[in-house]
This record gives structure tokens, C-alpha cells and sequence, in this order.
């Protein structure tokens, strides 16, 4: 379960991967306009909240663990919330409590984005990130119609190689998320249920340091 969570702090905030797609038209027209009408679409957002899915499969070392959470974006602002971990940050400082450890790590936003990481925030931004992009075409998953394009970033140096990214083609919503490691992991992240423009006070983002029996402050 550690473990499972480890990853899913690491691949939710860190999207990088490794290039090795020279053929790929960083400015493919198709993949472009999509993404760009994504992104604007986000950007009229105050706020948003959604449901996710969150799954780590690993065929050679028999991996395949699921679990659901909720994700709040406003601004710099976010909190992920699932069984076991609260991910919190307020733009400055980042929060992330284990709640079966009942341990508190505090680390600064700064460091987060000079270790190459991304918020969550970012990520419904993700092609201005520096990656080259390419459309694939439609697929049908779970009776909606997707838009899906694959990413490769331009930096060679991450441990990921490709990124899947699935839009609703009816809601210009990104509803599906397929990172794939170079050791062999697929992480895949399931969006749905979004609220938008919601009044979400600012303490939503805030940690209350006393609720955790340990607090490691590595700042």
C-alpha cells in the first residue's frame, strides 16, 4: 500500500518521460488545435473538482492495484485526497500526510519545480510543458468518445517514455491518463464527475500541522 502511494504522489505531480520520438512533429496541426482549445477551456476555470481513478500495473512483477480519490485545482492551489494519503499545497509549501503513519511531510513548491515535477494544475496544461505531441485518432473506452494523443517530452533524462492522453471529445475534458515507466509501469489516471468555478475557500489548501503525531520538515 506504501508503495502504491509513493507512486501515486511521484506520477500524479511528476510527468515527465523520455524522448527517443525524433519522427514525431512536436507541432502536429490535429494534436495542436485540441490541446489548445483544452487549455483555454481550463483556463476560464476558477476552480475545479474532480473524481479520479488511479491504477499502477506492472505485468512482470505481477502489479495491478486501483484506488479512487478526489483532486481540488484552483490556481497554484491543490488537494488530492485518497485512502491513506492527503496531498495538499498552497502554492508555497506542500503537505503530504500519511494518515496509517500518521506522518506529516513538508516540502517547499519551489524544490517540487526544480525537481522537474508538475502540479496537478499543470498537467490540465500539460502539452505547454515542453513535450512534442502527436493525434492518434478517436477510441471508444467506457462508451464515451475520446480524442487521444500521445505525448514524449523533450528532455531524454525521465524515467517515463510516453504519455497516453485521452479528451472527451463532447466535453473537451481530459478523462484518461496512461504514463508509461521505462521499468515497465503503467500508471493510469481516470477523470470524471468535474465541478467547475466552485467557491473553494482557500483553507482547503491549508494543513493543519497539529493533526499529525510526526511532522518532517524538509524545506
Amino acid at each position: 500500500m506504501k508503495n502504491l502511494l509513493a507512486s501515486l504522489l511521484a506520477t500524479f505531480l511528476v510527468v515527465g518521460t523520455a524522448t527517443g520520438q525524433e519522427d514525431y512533429n512536436p507541432q502536429d496541426p490535429k494534436a495542436k488545435e485540441i490541446l489548445e482549445n483544452l487549455s483555454a477551456k481550463n483556463k476560464k476555470y476558477t476552480s475545479i473538482k474532480a473524481n479520479f481513478e488511479y491504477r499502477m500495473q506492472n505485468e512482470a512483477a505481477d502489479i495491478d492495484e486501483t484506488q479512487k480519490g478526489i483532486v481540488w485545482l484552483k490556481g497554484d492551489k491543490y488537494r488530492v485526497e485518497l485512502d491513506g494519503v492527503e496531498r495538499v499545497s498552497d502554492g508555497k509549501t506542500n503537505y503530504t500526510y500519511l494518515t496509517e503513519e500518521d506522518e506529516l511531510q513538508i516540502t517547499s513548491a519551489e524544490n517540487e519545480e526544480e525537481g522537474g515535477m508538475m502540479k496537478p494544475s499543470e498537467i490540465m496544461n500539460i502539452h505547454e510543458q515542453g513535450f512534442k505531441y502527436k493525434y492518434i485518432g478517436t477510441k471508444t473506452i467506457d462508451g464515451k468518445t475520446l480524442e487521444y494523443i500521445e505525448l514524449y517530452p523533450e528532455k531524454a533524462d525521465k524515467p517515463f517514455h510516453t504519455i497516453e492522453l485521452y479528451i472527451d471529445k463532447a466535453k473537451t475534458q481530459i478523462y484518461m491518463i496512461n504514463v508509461k515507466s521505462k521499468n515497465g509501469n503503467v500508471f493510469t489516471y481516470k477523470l470524471d464527475n468535474y465541478q467547475t468555478n466552485l467557491n473553494i475557500p482557500d483553507s482547503k489548501f491549508n494543513f493543519d500541522k497539529s493533526k499529525a503525531g510526526d511532522v518532517i520538515d524538509l524545506r
